[in-house]
């Protein structure tokens, strides 16, 4: 009996211990993708650098080139003049990448050889044979 005793204690104590192990930690996640800027918001950005530029602004197009760059394309105004402005914008970062600004002042001629429109005759253009 004492053997059966001896032998049971030996089993039941190898078979409770236990070798506890921390499981390897995990690796961090992947940072997050940043989210594409969506449409709205390229044309409120694009609103936004217009109007700080000091023109009134009408949205003529608004496109993404491939998958990185939001061309947003406007006509502006200003007193007195009037253009395009077409700004590019990185999708991701929001940053402003690129500049096109056309805003031009009207122009009058007051010249007394005005047609009916109110514009001068201006340059010839080609050649004529009896300029010669």
């Amino acid at each position: 009996m004492r053997l059966a005793l001896v032998i049971g204690c030996l089993m039941f104590a190898s078979g409770c211990v236990m070798h506890t192990r921390a499981p390897p930690p995990r690796p961090p996640p992947p940072p997050q993708r940043p989210v594409a800027m969506t449409y709205k918001e390229a044309v409120n950005l694009g609103f936004n650098q217009c109007r700080s530029r000091g023109y009134e602004c009408r949205l003529k197009d608004a496109d993404r080139k491939g998958r990185d760059v939001w061309r947003v394309k406007f006509h502006a105004f200003a007193r007195g003049a009037r253009g395009h402005l077409h700004l590019d914008f990185d999708a991701y970062s929001r940053s402003l990448l690129r500049v096109d600004e056309k805003v031009k002042a009207r122009r009058h001629d007051w010249d007394d050889d005005d047609d009916r429109r109110g514009r001068g005759h201006g340059k010839k253009k080609g050649h004529a044979r009896r300029d010669d």
